[in-house]
C-alpha cells in the first residue's frame, strides 16, 4: 500500500523546483551527514522526503539505506508504460539534425513520433521548450509517459555527454543508437578527450537493449571496437558496408540543394534535397537508416526526402539579390571547418566570417578555431558569443592568437551588420556559433538576441 501511494505522487529531487505535496528524493544526505537545504525543503511542504539520514520529524521522512536504488525501483513502477521504440543519438556534432530529420521522416508519413533535444520537446507537430540538450531524468520520463498516453510509440533523444555522466537517461533502454562523430568539445567539463569519450560510451555500455542497432561510420565503429563495443554485443550498421538494403552512393552540391544517388536493391534513385553540406547529408542518411530500422519502408523514406526542411540554426541560408549569408551553430573546431568547407563546395565563393567563443567553457578550442578561420576565410570579424562571467577581451584574444588577423567588434549586432556590408557579390558570409539561440548570456544576464533576426534586418 505504501508503494502504491508513493507512485501516485509527482517526484522531485531538485529542491529548487520542488512543489507542494511532491515526493522528494534526498540524494544529498548520507547516514553521516544531512542535506544542508533540508529546512528549506520542508518549508515547501513535500508529501514525504526519502532520505538516508535520520531526522527528527519522522512523519515527514521515509528512511532508506540507498535512496538512489529506491528511486529507480519506484520509477520502474511509476513509468512502466513508455514508448517501445526509443532511439538515442550522441556525438560531438549533428545530434540535433539527426534527431529532427528522424522526427520529420516519421511525421511526414503520419507515424506519431516525438523528439527530445537542444531545440526542445517535439510531438504531433507541437513544441515545448527545453533549456538542456538532454533534460533531467524526471522531465524525460514524464514526457515519455505523456506521449505514450497520447499513443506515440516512437521517440528519439539527444544524449549529451553531460547528460550521460549525470544519469539523465536512467531507466531507459534504446533499440537503436546513433553515434554521429567525435571531436574536441566540452573539455572544460570532461578535462580530457579520454574522459569525454568515456562519457559518450556510457550510452552503449548501459542503455542499449540486447541486439540493439548502432548506426555509425567506419571511424566511429573502430573507436567503439577499441573500447570493447563491437558486433559481438550489438549490430553495428556500418554505412559503407553492404548490410543495409539501401546505400548512399554519392551526393553532389547543387547551389542551394544537394543531389543524392541512392542504391536500393540494385536500383539507382536520384533525388534533390533542400540541404547543403556533407555533414547534413550524413546526418540525414543516419536518420534514414534509423527510420528504416524502425520499420519505415524505403519507398516512403524516398518520397519524403524532397520535403525535409533544414534545421533551425544549422546551415541556414539567407539571401537578397546580391548577397548570401549562412547562419550556423558551429561552435567547435570540427564544426566550424565543416561549415566553411560546405559553403566553399556549394557556392565556390570566398568566405567571410563573424564568430566568437563562449565564456566559461572549453578555452582550448579557441586558438584552433582562430587558425581554421584564418586558413579558409578572407575577412574575419571577431565578436562576443556568450561571454558569461569570463572577460570577453580575453576570449577574443585567445581566438586572435590562432587567427593572427581579424577585425574586433565586441557588439555582435554591429559585427553582423559590418560583416554583411563587407561581403561582396562574389563572397559569402558565415555567421557562426549561436545558430538557433535567441539570447546572449553576459555575466549572469540572459538578454534577447537573435543572429537570424539581425541577418534579416540587414539584408
Amino acid at each position: 500500500m505504501l508503494i502504491d501511494s508513493l507512485i501516485k505522487k509527482s517526484f522531485s529531487y531538485d529542491s529548487r523546483l520542488l512543489k507542494k505535496n511532491e515526493l522528494f528524493f534526498d540524494f544529498v544526505s548520507s547516514q553521516k551527514k544531512k542535506n544542508p537545504f533540508i529546512d528549506e525543503i520542508l518549508k515547501k511542504k513535500p508529501y514525504k522526503i526519502i532520505t538516508e539520514h535520520p531526522f527528527k520529524k519522522k512523519n515527514k521522512f521515509i528512511l532508506k539505506k540507498k535512496v538512489k536504488i529506491f528511486y529507480n525501483y519506484l520509477v520502474k513502477k511509476k513509468y512502466s508504460k513508455l514508448p517501445e521504440n526509443l532511439v538515442a543519438v550522441t556525438g560531438t556534432n549533428g545530434k540535433t539534425s539527426v534527431a529532427n530529420f528522424y522526427y520529420q521522416l516519421l511525421t511526414l508519413n503520419k507515424i506519431p513520433c516525438a523528439s527530445i533535444g537542444t531545440l526542445g520537446f517535439f510531438y504531433n507537430k507541437k513544441f515545448k521548450k527545453s533549456n538542456l540538450t538532454t533534460p533531467d531524468n524526471l522531465k524525460i520520463l514524464n514526457f515519455l509517459k505523456f506521449i505514450k498516453q497520447h499513443n506515440i510509440n516512437n521517440a528519439i533523444l539527444e544524449a549529451s555527454s553531460h547528460g550521460l555522466v549525470q544519469g539523465r537517461l536512467e531507466n531507459l533502454k534504446f533499440k537503436n543508437a546513433i553515434f554521429t562523430n567525435f571531436s574536441q568539445d566540452h573539455l572544460d567539463y570532461h578535462k580530457s578527450m579520454k574522459s569525454y569519450l568515456s562519457a559518450k560510451l556510457i550510452l552503449f555500455k548501459k542503455y542499449l537493449t540486447k541486439n540493439s542497432n548502432i548506426i555509425c561510420d567506419d571511424n566511429i565503429a573502430k573507436l567503439l571496437s577499441k573500447n570493447q563495443i563491437s558486433n559481438k554485443n550489438f549490430n553495428l550498421l556500418l554505412q559503407s558496408k553492404k548490410k543495409l538494403p539501401f546505400k548512399l552512393i554519392s551526393h553532389n552540391a547543387k547551389s542551394f540543394q544537394t543531389t543524392l544517388k541512392i542504391n536500393f536493391n540494385n536500383n539507382i534513385h536520384v533525388v534533390n534535397v533542400n540541404l547543403i553540406g556533407d555533414i547534413q547529408i550524413k546526418n540525414l542518411y543516419q536518420s534514414m537508416i534509423a527510420a528504416f530500422q524502425n520499420g519505415l519502408k524505403f519507398n516512403l523514406i524516398l518520397k519524403s526526402l524532397t520535403k525535409i526542411k533544414p534545421i533551425n540554426g544549422r546551415l541556414n541560408i539567407f539571401k537578397n539579390h546580391t548577397k548570401i549569408v549562412c547562419l550556423d551553430y558551429a561552435h567547435t573546431p570540427d564544426g566550424l571547418e565543416k561549415a566553411i568547407m560546405t559553403l566553399k563546395s556549394h557556392f565556390k565563393k570566398n568566405i567571410n566570417i563573424v564568430f566568437g567563443c563562449g565564456g566559461d567553457r572549453d578555452s582550448q578550442k579557441r586558438k584552433k578555431m582562430g587558425k581554421i578561420a584564418a586558413k579558409y576565410c578572407k575577412n574575419i570579424i571577431l565578436t562576443d558569443d556568450n561571454p558569461r562571467n569570463e572577460n570577453p577581451n580575453k576570449i577574443i584574444s585567445q581566438i586572435y592568437n590562432g587567427s593572427k588577423k581579424g577585425i574586433l567588434i565586441r557588439n555582435r549586432k554591429i559585427a553582423i551588420k559590418k560583416g554583411i556590408n563587407l561581403t561582396k557579390p562574389n563572397e559569402i558570409l558565415l555567421v557562426a556559433g549561436k545558430g538557433h539561440e535567441n539570447y546572449q548570456i553576459i555575466k549572469n544576464k540572459k538578454i534577447f538576441f537573435s543572429d537570424a533576426k539581425e541577418i534579416k534586418n540587414n539584408l
